[in-house]
């Protein structure tokens, strides 16, 4: 883990659990289109995976499920035939219960999943754009080793690459507008998975794309500078500059585990 300390806080009060309980309680029905919109390349991201191993899921499990939007495209798919979220926000769940009825929510601190969830056993756990929010994500990670779970998949955005690092100079991430308490490259991500007992089997490393309507919808109302800087880093550069950009910019990464065996 680099720069961001195990109590780091946000607008040097706020947690970064306490960042999403505000947003959800102030505008949960923005927050829950943004999470659509973004959904459809984190479920992309998650197929590949799944694809790649040859897996067929009969249930899902994802942690940290916000308003459920990764579920939603995965139940689009048709990549499992039941389908369980946890989030501590009960206006988060409230949301789940009413549009995906489908689903089996439940309110509860994703660290107590073993106990919330036992004797039940999951094919697929997804822990999709959670980890960079928690003070500690070790002490999560270690709680998943005591679920019972056949394969896991963890995706973060990769924060902390070469421009990054620059931005870090002249901005303070203490006031991250995403809630984001930890910042992460390649390396220390892979790291924090490997050293909770997960063994990584696959990885995906993407540029995430905004539609131009969707950078209308989240930035219209910006300055006309923070709007024009969006579509180009958020849209036009992703596209053109292809691996150059997740290797020095901002990528988004995902790894697909099994458990660590003894004698690794």
């Amino acid at each position: 883990m680099n720069n961001s300390s195990d109590t780091s806080t946000l607008n040097s009060e706020l947690s970064g659990r306490d960042f999403y309980a505000n947003l959800y309680s102030d505008s949960l029905e923005y927050e829950a289109e943004w999470l659509r919109r973004r959904a459809v390349q984190t479920a992309d991201s998650i197929c590949t995976l799944i694809h790649r191993q040859g897996l067929n899921p009969s249930n899902i499990l994802e942690v940290g499920c916000g308003t459920g939007a990764v579920l939603y495209e995965l139940q689009k798919r048709g990549i499992a035939k039941s389908y369980y979220a946890i989030d501590y926000s009960s206006d988060a769940i409230s949301y789940v219960n009413h549009n995906l009825p489908d689903v089996h929510a439940i309110v509860g601190d994703i660290k107590d999943c073993p106990q919330l969830f036992q004797g039940k056993k999951f094919d697929l756990v997804i822990c999709a754009h959670v980890l960079e929010h928690l003070e500690v994500p070790q002490l999560f990670l270690k709680s998943i080793g005591l679920l019972n779970w056949q394969t896991f998949i963890a995706e973060v955005p990769l924060e902390n690459l070469f421009f990054g690092k620059i931005k870090e100079r002249f901005q303070d991430r203490t006031k991250h507008p995403a809630g984001h308490v930890q910042f992460f490259n390649n390396n220390q991500f892979l790291d924090l998975i490997a050293g909770n007992e997960l063994n990584i089997i696959n990885q995906n490393i993407y540029a995430p794309i905004l539609t131009m309507d969707t950078l209308k919808f989240r930035y219209g109302n910006s300055s006309r500078f923070k709007y024009i800087y969006k579509i180009f880093t958020e849209n036009y550069f992703p596209r053109f500059l292809g691996s150059f950009w997740t290797k020095y910019y901002h990528a988004h990464m995902a790894v697909i585990c099994d458990r660590k065996k003894l004698n690794q």
